[in-house]
């Protein structure tokens, strides 16, 4: 059957944001009882910023294509920052790969902020005032 497939690069940063909730550390503290309660907000507040570079096949070629992910996230402190990214990471491939056909090249992570525990119990006020 003739014809192509294109997927925006909209579904890619959906698929990849739909992945991230997949991974506890990003968003949720460890601890549980007071801080259970503001994973919430925390996904809210300081939801990830992904960026995606799309390549076609070239003429003739067979496969979708490749995708390439910057993805900036906010963790809560005290996680192990290196494996989250890398749990970050595998989940994002693993889903685009999965769910478009298309082969993910990288995922470049960027951790631009920590949130500690009484930013978010700050927030929790404020949103309950």
């Amino acid at each position: 059957m003739e014809g192509r497939t294109n997927i925006s690069e909209n579904v890619f940063i959906e698929v990849a944001r739909e992945a991230m909730n997949k991974v506890e550390d990003v968003f949720r503290e460890e601890r549980k009882g007071a801080l259970s309660g503001l994973t919430k907000i925390f996904a809210e507040r300081f939801a990830p910023q992904i960026t995606v570079r799309k390549s076609e096949p070239a003429e003739g070629e067979e496969g979708l294509g490749s995708v390439s992910f910057e993805v900036k996230l906010s963790v809560a402190y005290g996680v192990k920052i290196p494996e989250v990214a890398q749990k970050v990471r595998e989940k994002i491939i693993s889903e685009v790969e999965a769910l478009t056909g298309y082969k993910v090249e990288k995922v470049d992570i960027v951790i631009d902020r920590i949130v500690k525990p009484e930013e978010l119990q700050e927030e929790k006020k404020e949103k309950t005032s």
